[in-house]
């Protein structure tokens, strides 16, 4: 499930009201059984209290409802999801579908890979 995204081409999205700025692997969107699966980047504007400076996701998304669901994710030490990474799984809690508000970032995030 947690393919390698080291020659993404990053495509820049959006950013949010902190300055992180959010991107879209392009190349690697697949389309299967009517939802799509897609890689997001977010690199921060400064670490965070972990020290970590990027994070990549593993997303699910549903274009026909408009929602989404986290699959996997993984934290680095370097911008753009380089470096070490430190590979995580949803809790259990977080697994659910998630609706993202009109204005957000997932929302643009979600638009962008539905083709909207």
């Amino acid at each position: 499930m947690f393919s390698s995204t080291s020659f993404a081409d990053w495509k820049k999205v959006t950013e949010d009201v902190s300055g992180n700025t959010y991107y879209v692997d392009i190349e690697n969107i697949k389309e299967h059984g009517g939802y799509v699966y897609y890689w997001i980047l977010r690199d921060y504007l400064k670490p965070d209290k972990w020290g970590d400076i990027s994070g990549k996701k593993y997303m699910l998304g549903d274009c026909k409802i408009f929602r989404f669901k986290n699959l996997s994710y993984s934290f680095h030490k370097e911008p753009m999801g380089k470096g070490t990474a430190e590979v995580q799984q949803p809790a259990k809690e977080s697994q659910g579908w998630k609706y993202p508000s009109p204005d957000s970032q997932y929302a643009s995030i979600l638009k962008s890979v539905c083709g909207r």
